[in-house]
């Protein structure tokens, strides 16, 4: 057993503990000086114990380090920066702040001011980022998909074919797109005009005049005149459309009226093709598109196709109707007189008819003067004009082979008579006769045509002759 004075030492002691737990200030316990607060890190602040600004309350009896920002955290009020709070268990910059590279919250950057680049999320518009502008100096501006509207905002670029308002130039998500009205004229995202919409859905550059192309947009030629088709070689490129030409400057250009002036040089200039550019010998010789030398003005004012020798012409034109040279008589292309001359086809001249047994070119020509003369080859020499076949030579000229019966010269030409007939006296006088008794028409031409009944006579006598003869 303790003595007595054990006991009041023991006693004494558990007085002295008494005294100072009941003495200890912790947080958030009213306080009068700053001596009282006992918890480490802790100050009397406006009459409460408090952790100091560097420390937050773990616990009524523990002050802990506040926690950097970007590390984890459990509560509000943890974190080290002011401008920070504990948001999904990690300390993070409030809105509009950003956690600079010293690892401090910093005011977001409004838009086309000055940053530096680093941080993702300085900008305050949240479609805005950190780059060089067009002076390379660093600013927030909206990034390549937005552009900044008229609320100072980063707003979303248009897709191509889009409704837009026109105002800012770079609104168009195309850079080769801007906002312009469209044939309705409803205000779209819409190619420049150095930009066509070609098969992927993007403003493409327009292609050069006389450049290869792809048959499809009708507007991808940079040219407005011009359109994408086939070249003399079958190639396709942009090429001046059949109502344009491509002038000097390499530009297509309309094409010329018929009878307006032009300039010797292109030889599509004229729109119609059957013109050309040429001196107007009726004005001065001053150059315009006139019909080409094979070609006249018809009636409707467009260029046809002049006639050839035989061929019809048109009495209202005249002789301008008619190739060669030619004159448009009785309404056909002929010679300017007729009956003394021919059209000679080997080099398209009219020329003075040829005399009989004078050598000439062709027959299909006609170039014989003598009407019933041919041209046709002289034995084995050359080709001269001479009597056709139902005629024959006569002083200089070719007389009608004659018929049956009809008086004839005695020792005459031998083709005064026609074929199968000779001349031969009858009584007294001298007559083409038919050999052999032939006659038909006068002609003579092949033997007497028997009856039916002379012939059936003929051949049963024939037929009792033999009979007599066997027997």
């Amino acid at each position: 057993m303790m003595d007595k004075k054990s006991i009041q030492l023991i006693i004494c002691l558990l007085n002295l503990l008494t005294i100072d737990v009941c003495s200890a200030v912790n947080v958030d316990v009213a306080c009068t000086n700053g001596n009282e607060c006992t918890v480490t890190n802790s100050e009397c602040t406006g009459g409460t114990c408090q952790c100091v600004g560097t420390h937050y309350k773990e616990s009524v009896t523990s002050c802990k380090q506040k926690i950097a920002t970007g590390t984890a955290c459990t509560a509000v009020g943890q974190c080290s920066d002011a401008n920070a709070d504990c948001v999904n268990n990690l300390c993070t910059c409030k809105t509009g702040y950003f956690k600079n590279t010293n690892n401090i919250c910093t005011i977001k950057i409004a838009l086309e001011s000055a940053c530096t680049p680093g941080p993702t999320d300085q900008c305050l518009d949240t479609s805005a980022e950190c780059k060089a502008d067009i002076n390379n100096a660093n600013k927030c501006l909206c990034k390549i998909t937005h552009y900044k509207d008229s609320n100072g905002a980063c707003v979303a670029k248009i897709v191509l074919e889009a409704t837009c308002t026109p105002g800012p130039t770079d609104q168009c998500l195309d850079a080769s797109a801007e906002c312009k009205a469209d044939t309705n004229n409803t205000n779209k995202c819409l190619c420049k005009t150095t930009h066509y919409k070609d098969g992927n859905g993007a403003c493409v550059a327009k292609i050069a005049l006389e450049a290869t192309c792809t048959p499809g947009p009708t507007d991808q030629c940079l040219d407005a005149s011009a359109e994408c088709k086939a070249d003399t070689n079958n190639a396709d490129k942009c090429l001046c459309k059949t109502t344009h030409y491509k002038d000097a400057n390499g530009a297509c250009v309309a094409k010329i009226a018929l009878e307006a002036t032009c300039t010797p040089g292109p030889t599509d200039q004229c729109l119609d093709a059957s013109a050309e550019c040429k001196a107007d010998t009726n004005k001065l010789n001053a150059n315009k598109c006139l019909c080409k030398t094979t070609h006249y003005k018809d009636a409707n004012g467009a260029c046809v196709a002049k006639v050839g020798f035989g061929e019809v012409c048109v009495a209202s034109v005249g002789d301008g109707t008619c190739l060669y040279s030619l004159k448009c008589t009785t309404d056909k292309c002929q010679c300017a007189t007729p009956a003394s001359q021919f059209f000679d086809s080997t080099d398209n001249t009219c020329k003075q008819k040829i005399a009989l047994n004078l050598e000439c070119t062709i027959e299909k020509d006609k170039p014989c003067a003598v009407p019933m003369a041919v041209c046709k080859q002289h034995g084995s020499g050359p080709n001269k004009c001479m009597c056709n076949s139902d005629s024959y030579p006569s002083s200089n000229t070719c007389l009608a082979r004659k018929l049956h019966d009809m008086t004839c010269m005695e020792n005459g030409h031998v083709d005064e008579c026609v074929d199968n007939a000779e001349c031969k006296k009858v009584n007294d006088a001298f007559k083409c006769q038919c050999k052999n008794g032939a006659e038909e028409n006068g002609k003579c031409n092949g033997v007497t045509v028997m009856s039916p009944n002379l012939l059936l006579t003929i051949v049963c006598v024939i037929g009792t002759i033999v009979y007599m003869i066997l027997k």
